[in-house]
């Protein structure tokens, strides 16, 4: 994703919103949803510099931050000129728009099932 002349970042899912996308397209023009999914190697990019930046875009209407460890996403989403922030740990997400509703049993999946 291209945040500026000088910064471009590689999120690990976008939902990008608009014409489809040509197949040879290195970059989403109108990014919606952003996810990233922590390591400890990118912790403090993703929730800090990665955060700001992302938002600097005025398409970007959530920010999925993904814990690997459990399940746990931290929802950052634009409500007018501020964000708003939700740790969801069960039940579901809202990401309006586009419009999406996704259970954290849809992105952390029981081992017994």
């Amino acid at each position: 994703m291209e945040i500026g002349e000088d910064t471009d970042y590689e999120p690990d899912a976008v939902v990008n919103c608009g014409e489809p996308m040509p197949d040879d397209a290195v970059a989403a023009p109108n990014p919606v949803i952003v996810v990233e999914v922590l390591s400890p190697s990118t912790r403090a990019v993703d929730t800090g510099a990665k955060l700001a930046d992302y938002f600097r875009l005025p398409s970007v209407m959530h920010y999925l931050i993904l814990r690997a460890d459990r399940p746990q996403v931290i929802h950052h989403r634009r409500s007018g000129p501020s964000l708003l922030t939700e740790i969801v740990t069960t039940g579901a997400i809202s990401l309006d728009p586009p419009g999406i509703v996704i259970g954290i049993d849809e992105i952390y999946p029981s081992p017994t099932r």
